[in-house]
C-alpha cells in the first residue's frame, strides 16, 4: 500500500471517531517507516484506550468517559499530523532544505527567546535613529540584514514546526499582540502560522490566528489574522476531533462586524482568482489603445519620445483631442476595474518575480518597507528618493509588487530619457495616488495581502509543494459554503454573497453556496436564485428541486412579484405546459403590458394551443411596433403556417433567409410551409439545407412536428415519402 495513502486512512479513522482503527493504522505505518518516539507516544495512547476500555467492561458508567475518549482522539491526531507533517518534510528536497536550514541554526525556538530577540530589535532600532547620519545608514543596513535573515529562518521553524502546544500557542499569540514588538515581524508571522495550518490542521495555531484576529489593535496584523484563520479552518474535524473550531468561530460570528468583514474577505478573494481573466482584458482591451496614443516608444536603447507631425493638426484637426479622450477612456476603464475590486497589476508584475529576493520564502510574505537592506541598496543607487516613497507609499500596489517594482525600476532607469526623470522626481507623473485613509482601511489592507497570498500561490517556482487554498477544484476558497457557516450569523449575508457571484457569472459557486442555506433561510431570493441556477442547469444546488418547483415556491412567498412569475412561464413553457403558460402570461401583461417579450411567449403559447386567430391578433400588433425585429417574424411566419395562410408565411421566410442573421430553424419551418402547400421539391431542398447545418437525424423532420403534420393531412406515405427524397 501506498504509505502516503495509509497515513490519509489513519486520518479517515479519527474523522470517523474510530480510534482503534486509527492506532491499528498508524501502527502498520511505523512498522514500515519505525521512529522509536512515535512509538512511544503510539503505545502510551494505547495502553490509556485499553485502560479505559477495561474499566468500561467491567460495567462502570464513567460520565466522563465522552471527553476522555475525545482527549485521546485528540492525543492521536496530534501524533498523526506530526508525523504526517515529518513525512512530507522528508520526501520533499525543498520543504527539507528549509527544516535544515533552521535546524542548523542552533537556536532555541522557546517563545521568551524568540520575543526577547524581536524586542531586542526594535530597542537596537530605535537606538541607532539617534547616531549621526553618516554612521545611522551603515549600522541599520548590518542591523536589518542581520535581523531579515533571522526573520527567515524564523519563519521555516514556524512552517516545518510541529503541532503546537497551548503553553506555546498562549506564548506565540503574546508575541504577535505585544506593542514592543515590529508590526512587520508580527505580520510575517502570523503569515508562517497561516502556511503552517494549511499544511497539516494545528487547533493550537489556528486558535492562535483567531484570537489575534479578536485582540490586535494593529489593523495589517489583524487583517492577516483573518485571512489566516479563514484559509486554515478545517470542518471535518471541527465536527469530529476539534469542535472547539465551531464554538470559536460562532463566537466571532456573534459580532455583526465580524461577519461583514468575512462577506468583504469573501468577495475579495474571487476577485483575486479573476486576475488572469482581468489581464487578458487589460492586454486585450485596454493596452493597445493606451499605447497607441502615447507620446513615448520603446527601443533598443531605451525610451525615446515621439517627435510630433507638424502637419497632423492640419490634416487631421481634433485628432490629438480624440486620441487623448480615447485614453484618458482606457486608462479610466482599467482605473475602475481597480476600484471594483479588480487585481488589475498581476500580469504585468507577474513578470518580475525572477529577481533573487523571490528566491527566500519568506520575501513573498514580506511587509514592504523601505528600511529593508535590499530597498536600501536600490535607494542609494537611483537617486528618485522622492518618487520611490511617493510610489511605494500611496501606490496602489500589494507589497509584493512593491518589491517587484524597486527592482525592476533600478533596470531600466538608466534608459528613460532625463526629462522624464525630472517628471517622476518631482512627483508629475506618478500615478494616481490614495489617501492615507484608503491604504489604512481594512479592505484596501486585506485585498492587497490577498494579492500578495495569490502571487506566492500562482507564481512561486515550489508552489507545488503547499495546499493551495485558491485551487479552483477546493471548497476552501469559497469558505461561506462550508457547513461550519451553516445556520449561524452570516447566513443573513448570504444573499449578498449569492447575488455578487452570480454578477461574476461563477453559477457553480453559487450553487455550492445555495446548499449551505438553512431551512429557515430558504427566502423569496433563494428560491429565485435556485430556479435561474436548475433553469441554465446548473447543478448541486437542491437535487429534489427543478426550476418550476423552485419558482413555484418564489411565488408562495411573494405571488404577484414580476421576476418570480416570468420565470415561472419560462419553466412552464419550456416543459409545453402551454394553457398554464398562457394564463402566467396574462397575469405578467396585467403587471408589465408594454412587455414585448410578454406578449410575444403568450402569443407563441396560443399557437402551441392551436389558437392562432387570438395568437395572430398579437403578432400582427408586434409587427406593426417593431417590423425590424426578426424574432417576432419567425413567430408571426410560423403562425400564419399553421393558420393555413401560406402565401404571406412565403413572404416573410424569404425575408428572413435572404438576411444575414437568418437561423437553421427558419430553413425548418419553411420547409414545412412549402410541403403544406405542395411544394414538395423546394420543401425537400430546405429540408436537406437544414439537415446539413445541424448534423441533425432526417427522422427529426417527422418527430419535430408530428402533430401538425397529422393536422395538415400529411399521411404516413407522404412522410415515408419525404425521408425517401432527402
Amino acid at each position: 500500500m501506498d504509505t502516503h495513502q495509509s497515513l490519509k486512512d489513519v486520518f479517515a479513522h479519527l474523522e470517523a471517531h474510530n480510534l482503534s482503527g486509527a492506532i491499528n493504522g498508524l501502527e502498520t505505518f511505523l512498522s514500515i517507516h519505525p521512529h522509536q518516539v512515535n512509538s512511544d507516544r503510539l503505545h502510551a495512547v494505547r495502553t490509556d484506550y485499553q485502560l479505559m476500555a477495561d474499566y468500561w467492561k467491567r460495567g462502570f458508567k464513567d460520565p466522563q468517559l465522552p471527553a476522555l475518549y475525545q482527549s485521546l482522539l485528540q492525543r492521536m491526531y496530534v501524533l498523526c499530523s506530526n508525523i504526517s507533517r515529518s513525512y512530507g518534510i522528508g520526501h520533499s528536497s525543498f520543504l527539507s532544505s528549509i527544516y535544515l536550514r533552521q535546524h542548523m541554526s542552533a537556536r532555541d525556538w522557546a517563545p521568551q527567546n524568540i520575543r526577547e530577540e524581536l524586542e531586542a530589535f526594535v530597542s537596537d532600532a530605535a537606538v541607532i535613529e539617534l547616531e549621526p547620519p553618516h554612521i545611522r545608514e551603515t549600522k541599520q543596513r548590518e542591523l536589518y540584514s542581520q535581523h531579515e535573515h533571522e526573520m527567515n529562518v524564523l519563519f521555516d521553524y514556524i512552517l516545518t514546526s510541529e503541532t503546537w502546544t497551548d503553553s506555546i500557542s498562549t506564548a506565540m499569540e503574546e508575541i504577535l499582540l505585544s506593542p514592543t514588538i515590529d508590526t512587520n515581524d508580527q505580520q510575517l508571522i502570523v503569515s508562517a502560522v497561516m502556511l503552517s495550518a494549511l499544511e497539516q490542521f494545528d487547533m493550537a495555531k489556528f486558535r492562535t490566528l483567531v484570537h489575534v484576529y479578536e485582540k490586535s489593535t494593529d489593523e495589517r496584523v489583524r487583517q492577516r489574522a483573518l485571512v489566516g484563520w479563514v484559509l486554515s479552518f478545517d470542518s471535518h474535524l471541527a465536527s469530529s476531533i476539534y469542535p472547539e473550531q465551531i464554538d470559536l468561530i460562532h463566537s466571532l460570528l456573534e459580532d455583526e462586524n465580524h461577519c461583514k468583514e468575512l462577506v468583504e474577505l469573501q468577495e475579495q478573494i474571487v476577485f483575486c482568482m479573476n486576475a488572469e481573466q482581468d489581464t487578458q482584458t487589460i492586454q486585450r482591451e485596454i493596452m493597445p489603445d493606451l499605447l497607441k496614443n502615447q507620446s513615448f516608444r520603446m527601443t533598443r536603447n531605451g525610451i525615446e519620445e515621439t517627435e510630433e507631425d507638424p502637419m497632423e493638426d492640419i490634416l487631421h484637426p481634433g485628432e490629438q483631442e480624440r486620441k487623448l479622450e480615447q485614453m484618458e477612456a482606457s486608462f479610466q476603464r482599467m482605473v475602475n476595474m481597480q476600484k471594483q475590486g479588480s487585481d488589475i497589476y498581476f500580469g504585468g508584475f507577474s513578470q518580475m518575480k525572477r529577481f533573487v529576493f523571490f528566491n527566500e520564502l519568506s520575501n513573498w510574505f514580506m511587509p514592504f518597507y523601505l528600511n529593508h537592506s535590499a530597498v536600501m541598496d536600490v535607494l542609494g543607487k537611483t537617486g528618485m528618493d522622492h518618487f520611490f516613497h511617493v510610489m511605494v507609499e500611496k501606490g496602489p500596489f500589494c507589497n509584493s509588487d512593491k518589491y517587484s517594482f524597486v527592482f525592476a525600476f533600478q533596470q531600466v532607469i538608466s534608459q528613460i530619457p532625463q526629462n522624464m526623470r525630472g517628471m517622476l522626481e518631482r512627483g508629475e507623473a506618478t500615478m494616481n495616488e490614495l489617501a492615507f485613509e484608503e491604504l489604512e482601511s481594512a479592505a484596501y489592507i486585506r485585498r492587497t495581502y490577498l494579492q500578495d497570498l495569490y502571487r506566492f500561490f500562482r507564481l512561486f517556482p515550489q508552489h507545488t509543494t503547499f495546499v493551495n487554498p485558491f485551487d479552483i477544484d477546493e471548497i476552501r476558497y469559497l469558505f461561506c459554503a462550508d457547513p461550519i457557516f451553516s445556520k449561524t450569523h452570516l447566513e443573513p449575508f448570504f444573499n449578498e454573497i449569492a447575488a455578487f457571484l452570480l454578477k461574476q457569472k461563477r453559477m457553480h459557486e453559487v450553487a455550492k453556496l445555495l446548499a449551505n442555506y438553512g431551512e429557515a433561510r430558504r427566502d423569496f431570493q433563494f428560491w429565485m436564485m435556485s430556479g435561474y441556477l436548475a433553469q441554465h442547469h446548473v447543478k448541486g444546488t437542491l437535487v429534489e428541486a427543478n426550476d418550476l418547483q423552485c419558482y413555484a415556491k418564489a411565488l408562495t412567498l411573494q405571488p404577484d412579484n414580476e421576476r418570480a412569475l416570468a420565470g415561472y412561464a419560462r419553466a412552464l413553457f419550456s416543459r409545453s405546459k402551454f394553457q398554464e403558460a398562457l394564463e402566467t402570461y396574462d397575469k405578467l401583461l396585467a403587471i408589465n403590458p408594454d412587455k414585448k417579450s410578454y406578449r410575444l411567449n403568450r402569443a407563441i403559447s396560443l399557437t402551441n394551443l392551436g389558437q392562432y386567430d387570438e395568437a395572430l391578433k398579437d403578432l400582427y400588433r408586434l409587427n406593426y411596433e417593431s417590423p425590424d425585429d426578426q424574432n417576432v417574424n419567425r413567430v408571426l411566419a410560423w403562425a400564419l403556417v399553421c393558420e393555413g395562410k401560406y402565401e404571406a408565411a412565403d413572404k416573410i421566410y424569404t425575408q428572413l433567409l435572404s438576411g444575414g442573421d437568418a437561423h437553421p430553424d427558419d430553413l425548418l419551418n419553411y420547409g414545412y410551409a412549402l410541403w403544406f402547400s405542395g411544394n414538395i421539391d423546394e420543401a425537400a431542398d430546405c429540408f436537406h439545407r437544414f439537415l446539413k447545418e445541424t448534423g441533425c437525424e432526417v427522422q427529426y423532420i417527422l418527430d419535430n412536428e408530428a402533430d401538425l403534420l397529422r393536422e395538415k393531412g400529411i399521411t404516413e406515405a407522404e412522410q415515408q415519402m419525404m425521408l425517401y427524397i432527402l
